[in-house]
């Protein structure tokens, strides 16, 4: 059994001492007015002093819920420029527990690197010590960095290594190391249960569909919360073919899914006491023979008949599926589905915000209070019955498109078709946000990992 898949490589290794290493070059942070080459943040000027060498970074004049996340991730990108081999960090005295795990957060995200593929690699690690009075903040923070990390490792890897069929099985693999319950549903099973949604967009493929269901038990005193996750392992269109400039980047349109194995494996290494179940729908969208057509009715797993308008709008699909079992099987007390579903939502809220459509205001407003929090924000999209009646089907129940106008909106009013209204629910638009041509401070170009900080969050505040 391979198990290296669950750690991902980073140029950055934290680790709690009680003195500070002698060869080590010291960090240090600095913000307020400015000064010298103190100008913007993440400026950085050279010391020498009774301490040896010391680096301070500069935080800026004003200081945000992201600045100290930010800050981490540009050190960890000079640490990986300059190739150091010790440094110690010396973390600011009135900080508190949230801005020194925010601190940590962006050392540990900002130093995913993803070169596996590459002849030549960065192998460099650069060992970086602070106070063993951080150790417990570091522990909590290295358990969630683990995991939104190895959610972009995953996301990285082409479809040629990530099919439908090799994420069952990593799945199982994530289920034996971190002690949850795994089950995976073919395609033969999901046809027979009636699941005509997910089948037919994977019938094209040679690696058909599966619905892969991870089970966290928590302290077992109420129903679960369960997230279903989109896993598009690759999307040519179909016959609803995409420009081939578009086909470009989407291995990662299985990164809804991906931040759901993420969350359930923190969960379970954090022993969260609310009970979870992930639902991946994973399934590749390609051209073949045997795929599905424009005009074709499928048969949902809810028993709603859907009139498929384009192939490319397949994300939907599968979720349709994952909606109605999740329900059906578990009796869950929320619902949240993670995809990158639209470009529309990429227009809408470019690449800072995911947009958010739910049935429940409470549900709405905790994840958009998370998202402030771990700067992994959300907006509100409307869901006004009006925008019901463009997706009315001709020949079937429902249309799986429609059209160009207000498309975040209707992809998830198609979604919501599918949800009970006494089910608190919310779907979360990820296109814009999930991947990153230019990368951010805490992120390389690539995949984010964007939304397991962000449940994890809401998840704890559920406790």
């Amino acid at each position: 059994m391979v198990l290296d898949i669950f750690n991902a490589e980073s140029s950055l290794e934290i680790t709690s001492v009680s003195t500070v290493p002698a060869e080590a070059v010291r960090i240090s942070l600095a913000g307020g007015e400015k000064s010298g080459m103190l100008q913007e943040k993440g400026d950085f000027q050279l010391n020498f002093g009774d301490k040896g060498k010391t680096v301070t970074f500069y935080l800026g004049e004003k200081i945000s819920a992201d600045t100290y996340r930010s800050i981490g991730g540009l050190i960890a990108r000079w640490l990986r420029k300059t190739k150091l081999d010790a440094a110690h960090l010396d973390i600011p005295e009135g900080l508190n527990e949230l801005e020194v795990s925010q601190l940590f957060e962006g050392l540990l995200l900002g130093g995913f690197m993803f070169d596996k593929y590459k002849q030549k690699k960065s192998e460099h690690v650069t060992i970086l010590t602070v106070n063993e009075s951080f150790a417990s903040a570091l522990g909590r923070t290295k358990t969630v960095c683990g995991a939104v990390n190895m959610a972009r490792d995953w996301a990285h890897e082409p479809a040629s290594v990530i099919n439908p069929e090799s994420l069952s099985e990593r799945a199982v693999q994530l289920a034996e190391k971190y002690g949850l319950i795994c089950t995976v549903i073919d395609d033969v099973a999901l046809r027979e249960m009636g699941a005509g949604a997910i089948v037919a967009v994977g019938q094209g493929s040679k690696t058909p569909s599966k619905m892969i269901i991870l089970e966290y038990p928590g302290d077992g005193s109420e129903n679960p919360v369960v997230l279903v996750g989109k896993a598009i392992t690759f999307d040519s269109g179909g016959y609803s073919i995409k420009p081939s400039d578009s086909m470009v980047g989407m291995k990662y349109d299985k990164c809804g899914a991906m931040a759901v194995l993420g969350t359930l494996r923190a969960a379970a290494e954090l022993k969260l006491a609310t009970p979870l179940v992930g639902v991946i729908c994973a399934a590749e969208n390609m051209l073949s023979k045997n795929s599905y057509r424009p005009d074709d009715i499928l048969i949902s797993l809810s028993g709603k008949s859907i009139e498929v308008v384009s192939t490319d709008a397949e994300g939907r699909l599968v979720l349709a599926d994952g909606l109605t079992y999740a329900q059906k099987e578990y009796k869950p007390r929320a619902i949240v589905d993670l995809a990158t579903l639209t470009g529309g939502c990429v227009v809408a809220y470019g690449h800072v915000r995911a947009g958010v459509l739910s049935n429940h205001d409470d549900l709405f407003n905790a994840l958009y209070q998370s998202g402030e929090k771990t700067w992994e924000r959300v907006w509100r999209l409307p869901h006004d019955d009006d925008y019901a009646k463009l997706l009315k089907g001709k020949d079937g129940d429902i249309k799986n498109s429609g059209g160009r106008h207000a498309s975040p909106v209707t992809g998830g009013m198609f979604l919501k078709e599918f949800v009970s209204d006494d089910v608190p629910w919310a779907h979360i638009d990820i296109a814009g946000v999930a991947d990153l041509e230019d990368g951010t401070d805490i992120s390389i170009p690539g995949a984010t990992g964007f939304g397991i900080r962000l449940l994890l969050d809401w998840l704890q505040r559920k406790n």
